[in-house]
């Protein structure tokens, strides 16, 4: 037996009105660790910050220094000294390992970015964004998902921003776009750069697209 019942109004259907499409907007990711290895290596910082497709609006951000569940002994895996060499450096080395475990380790940093992005994804369609976008969200599904019991990247959209294309595409016609980027290996550094390089290739397209329309 069919139980199916339209609502009706007057004798017409009613059909009640669609929520109105969230906005789509860019979250710039980025993290820092002590390897590319996520199976061998160590999070030691994670950054997000949520922008319009212009990169002129900004939303929400996180920053977050992290507690590593664990160090590996650098004499058992020397790959990752030049890591940790930088690291020490810029003193993210020790502000993770002053970082108290008991709030800034795996766990509750996996709480914490799950919260952050269950309220942005509540107000915007959020497009992942980045250098090498897809290492920085495997870094966060292998260290953090577990304690989540989904993938930390539940909810983004699958369409993502990679600037590595771009900067690709600019060593194709003989530019170097990486001649700038020693910076500080710190994740607001990085997600700052990165929003400034992708803000000059929209000028760039820009001037093109008028070029073209003049």
């Amino acid at each position: 037996m069919n139980t199916q019942h339209d609502i009706t109004v007057s004798g017409k259907p009613l059909n009640p009105p669609k929520p109105p499409a969230k906005p789509h907007m860019l979250l710039w990711i980025d993290t820092e660790t002590t390897g590319l290895d996520p199976n061998q290596c160590e999070l030691l910082e994670v950054g997000m910050q949520v922008t319009d497709l212009k990169a002129e609006t900004r939303g929400g951000s996180l920053h977050l220094i992290v507690h590593p569940d664990n160090i590996r002994n650098w004499a058992n895996h020397p790959e990752l000294l030049k890591a940790y060499e930088m690291h020490l450096a810029n003193g993210l080395m020790l502000a993770s390992a002053e970082a108290p475990k008991d709030t800034y380790d795996y766990q509750h940093t996996a709480w914490n970015i799950h919260e952050f992005l269950n309220d942005q994804l509540s107000q915007y369609t959020l497009h992942p964004a980045g250098t090498n976008v897809d290492v920085d969200l495997r870094q966060l599904d292998v260290h953090l998902s577990r304690h989540l019991n989904h993938p930390i990247a539940e909810g983004l959209h699958h369409r993502k921003l990679d600037l590595t294309t771009l900067r690709l595409t600019d060593q194709a016609i003989g530019r170097d776009p990486y001649q700038n980027h020693a910076g500080t290996h710190r994740v607001q550094d990085c997600i700052h750069r990165d929003i400034n390089d992708y803000t000059a290739y929209l000028d760039i397209m820009r001037a093109g697209h008028q070029g073209t329309q003049s």
